[in-house]
């Protein structure tokens, strides 16, 4: 079972009560105790015109704006990051209300909780192709998992573990925001976090629920005349310097990565 120390919040809309109930049996049966947390709904957002979105940035990146329900995602999770610092909580299991956490989830949580040196982020991720990226072995688990660093840095914020530090380095990242929050959390060029993802998955997502979300956010860019040269080269740039940051980052951690495996002896 989890260290009774651990808060566990459930980001949840108010209105989703079936998305609740399920998360209420789910968290019961592990022996998680949680509280769930009022999620911002995006959906309605004027999102250009928004004070907590950067559009020229976005734009020149990716040729349209973020969606109302990106936004709302990632204002939902910042909101428990200022909890913690304001009701200094540490740390904070984070899950999305879509979360399913399997049978070792609590054994797992547990030893990464008596690790001697935290990180900021642990990352629950459960898509299957983490398994064949680029990847450096952090420490083991408890029942053949391990923690391991990615070269790359994936989506997917439904199941995470951070510490008040992480959240401290990640909210001023998130003022004036141009990016979802599963994709911030991995730009550790740009906030200083130290994370990591848990290997083999040990949660995953519920694919038979709809995503608050939405799926325009996948739909190409529609950009025409001048403003298409403008996004081409804001697009390339942003590629560019996107891939060679987290090649800087992957590499330039891997002594701090070997100290860290040799204190835990495994």
């Amino acid at each position: 079972m989890a260290s009774p120390t651990v808060h566990v919040r459930v980001i949840s809309l108010p209105e989703a009560e079936e998305r609740r109930a399920k998360m209420r049996r789910q968290l019961e049966a592990l022996g998680l105790d949680f509280a769930f947390v009022e999620g911002v709904d995006g959906r309605g957002f004027d999102v250009a015109a928004h004070p907590a979105y950067d559009a020229p940035r976005r734009r020149r990146a990716f040729g349209r704006d973020m969606t109302g329900g990106e936004l709302g995602c990632l204002l939902s999770h910042r909101s428990v990051y200022e909890a913690m610092v304001a009701e200094d909580l540490d740390p904070v299991l984070v899950l999305e209300d879509d979360a399913v956490l399997g049978a070792d989830f609590p054994a797992v949580l547990a030893s990464i909780l008596r690790l001697p040196r935290p990180f900021d982020l642990v990352r629950f991720i459960g898509y299957p192709k983490i398994a064949r990226l680029r990847q450096r072995r952090l420490c083991d688990l408890d029942r053949g998992y391990r923690l391991v660093r990615l070269a790359t840095t994936p989506g997917g914020a439904y199941a995470y573990l951070i510490r008040r530090s992480g959240a401290e380095k990640l909210l001023p990242a998130l003022q004036r925001n141009w990016l979802p929050v599963d994709v911030m959390m991995g730009r550790s060029w740009a906030h200083g976090l130290d994370w990591a993802v848990v290997q083999p998955a040990v949660t995953d997502y519920d694919r038979d629920l709809g995503s608050h979300i939405g799926e325009e956010r996948f739909h190409k860019p529609a950009v025409n005349g001048i403003g298409a040269t403008g996004y081409l080269l804001g697009r390339a740039r942003h590629t560019l310097t996107e891939s060679l940051n987290k090649r800087i980052a992957y590499w330039s951690a891997w002594p701090s990565d070997r100290r860290r495996l040799k204190e835990v002896g495994r």
